[in-house]
């Protein structure tokens, strides 16, 4: 019940649409049931007479003609409620749907990188969307439609009691066998639609990843494979939906003939009872009527119960996205940061992103005004993890980060991450105009401003030569520009932050050298104002940096500056060594040109 009360909450903040749509139910259900009664009181009091020549013929057409007329207006009236009960509720459903969704929405946003990391992209858009579109058929279609059946079932069959007892009392005992085979219905079809909302959930997450990663699917030739993992998870939810059929196949057509008994009652009873006078043929006729109109809400409960327990199993997996708790909060007393200044101050800092599985060991260091700090280290040794924790992606296990002496944790995350410009490894870029990308941390920018900041990552150039410059459209997570064009609108965007710390994670890796070198250029000077942290494999940026820090293992094995480390002969003597091997020529290469233009430029 816990998730039909959420959703019930949700309800009441939209009541007023959800009583228009009761009061047309009840108006429409009232008005229904007229018209059998008219029909009965045509045959009764006009078809037979006329038939059996005991009323005048010209009064018994105009009597017909009235009856007729009045069956048309109440048919016009029940078509009219109808309309603005089903506009009204479908305006209900909507709203409600649309109010759970901003709030899963909101939920997403606030949730840390920890349940990114554990949760698949799939299931997520699963829930979003799938499983809304669920309840928004629920509250649409099905919740209404038990309303109105119940509605109708009552007030039917009052009238039915009414036009006979004894007929309507031989009724009753089909159905508790009615509601009985119900409740055995919906007890065994709820785990099995929650097991299809998951099976469904792990189904989209393979296919988006496929989807995402085809390039490097068809790189590696690794098609029947993903088919294979595919079609796996395709059987299980195959597997599982026939198990749902076959119970629906069994428990539907059982309703359909516990109903049919009714309908042999009826005629079986009824028609004995007309025989013997105590049973108008009108009254036959109009309580064949209320059956039919009984059998729809009949067979309407198993279909709801069949459709609650889907919304329930759907309405559970969006509230447990909601009611997941951010790893990371803000305290009810934090503060919000002032201007910074950047001085950053790591204090014996652990942290593991598994427990037993420590990433950093205790983490000592600390970045001074306007310094320029290079991490160095391993594929794993916790570079990453670093800069992860500056803008409180994470917290950390023990220790503590300051920056200006107010720890992270005691801070407004907005006021902290919005001093902060960050240019990660893996670029993304949003499917909007290239300016809007690089605005997209200051929205209020104005033109030039991004274009200074363009200018500054050494993208004004091509940007401009694209047929609407700063006006053109990227494709899905910026496909229609190359890896380097990516990063330099990125590093832009960070750059139009004006951000007093600027953390840059191997942003520069899909650029050329020279490239490089002309953004390292651009980037010295801005350096000059604000303290930077920097991971990456290019020389040429790592010996300009005024720290460098050396990670084995997430612990610190060499910190200083260039020149004194390689005196050591140490573990960055040999790091140095081997990727200046590597990139050598292309830097020697690039030296010469820089070299050149500046000759060239003081000639």
């Amino acid at each position: 019940m816990g998730t039909f009360v959420r959703i019930c909450r949700y309800i009441s903040k939209n009541w007023p649409l959800f009583l228009v749509s009761v009061i047309c139910i009840f108006i429409s259900a009232i008005v229904s049931v007229q018209i059998p009664l008219l029909t009965r009181a045509a045959i009764d009091n006009v078809i037979i007479p006329l038939a059996e020549s005991r009323l005048e013929i010209e009064l018994g057409k105009s009597t017909l003609l009235i009856l007729v007329l009045e069956i048309t207006g109440f048919t016009v009236v029940v078509g009219l409620f109808s309309f603005i009960q089903r506009y009204a509720n479908t305006y209900f459903s909507q709203k409600v749907v649309y109010d759970i969704r901003n709030d899963v929405f909101v939920s997403l946003q606030d949730q840390s990188f920890a349940f990114y990391d554990k949760t698949h992209t799939g299931q997520l858009l699963s829930k979003v969307t799938t499983d809304m579109d669920r309840i928004r058929r629920f509250l649409g279609f099905q919740l209404t439609f038990l309303m109105t059946s119940i509605v109708l079932l009552v007030v039917t069959l009052y009238t039915m009691f009414s036009i006979n007892t004894m007929l309507t009392l031989s009724l009753l005992p089909i159905m508790p066998c009615i509601f009985a085979t119900f409740y055995s219905f919906g007890k065994k079809i709820r785990p099995l639609f929650t097991q299809m909302r998951e099976q469904y959930g792990s189904l989209t997450s393979v296919l988006h990843e496929a989807i995402t990663g085809i390039r490097v699917v068809r790189a590696f030739a690794q098609e029947d494979f993903e088919r294979k993992k595919f079609t796996s998870k395709n059987d299980k939810y195959f597997q599982t939906s026939l198990a749902s059929a076959r119970i629906r196949a069994f428990y539907i057509p059982l309703v359909g003939f516990l109903i049919g008994l009714g309908t042999i009652i009826i005629f079986y009873r009824g028609g004995s009872e007309v025989i013997n006078g105590t049973l108008t043929i009108g009254d036959l006729v109009a309580f064949n009527a209320y059956l039919a109109m009984m059998i729809m809400p009949m067979r309407f409960f198993g279909m709801f119960i069949s459709g609650y327990h889907r919304t329930m199993a759907a309405g559970h997996r969006i509230f447990e996205v909601m009611d997941t708790e951010t790893e990371i909060k803000e305290k009810p007393d934090s503060l919000t940061l002032p201007k910074l200044k950047g001085h950053v101050k790591f204090e014996n800092v652990s942290f593991s992103y598994e427990k037993g599985r420590p990433t950093l060991k205790n983490i000592t260091f600390e970045a001074k005004l306007k310094e320029t700090v290079a991490l160095l280290g391993a594929t794993g040794s916790g570079k990453s993890t670093i800069i992860r924790l500056i803008p409180r992606f994470y917290d950390v296990s023990s220790g503590k980060i300051t920056i200006d002496g107010y720890d992270v944790r005691n801070v407004k995350l907005k006021s902290l991450r919005e001093q902060i410009g960050i240019v990660a490894q893996e670029t993304f870029l949003f499917s909007m105009t290239i300016k809007e990308n690089i605005a997209y941390g200051k929205p209020e920018a104005k033109m030039d401003e991004v274009v200074a900041a363009a200018k500054a990552a050494k993208a004004h150039e091509f940007i401009s030569a694209l047929p609407r410059g700063y006006d053109s459209k990227v494709g899905e997570r910026g496909a229609t520009l190359s890896g380097g064009q990516r990063q330099r609108i990125a590093i832009a965007r960070a750059l139009l932050m004006n951000p007093r710390i600027l953390i840059l994670d191997d942003s520069t890796s899909s650029v050329d050298v020279e490239t490089e070198y002309e953004i390292q250029q651009a980037l010295h000077t801005l350096l000059k104002n604000r303290t930077a942290f920097v991971i990456t494999q290019r020389v040429s940026t790592i010996r300009n940096a005024d720290k460098i820090i050396v990670l084995e293992k997430g612990e610190i094995v060499e910190e200083g500056v260039h020149e004194t480390l390689m005196a050591k002969k140490g573990i960055y003597c040999q790091i140095y060594q081997t990727l200046y091997e590597t990139q050598k020529p292309v830097v020697e290469t690039t030296y010469e040109r820089a070299s050149s233009k500046q000759e060239e430029a003081e000639k």
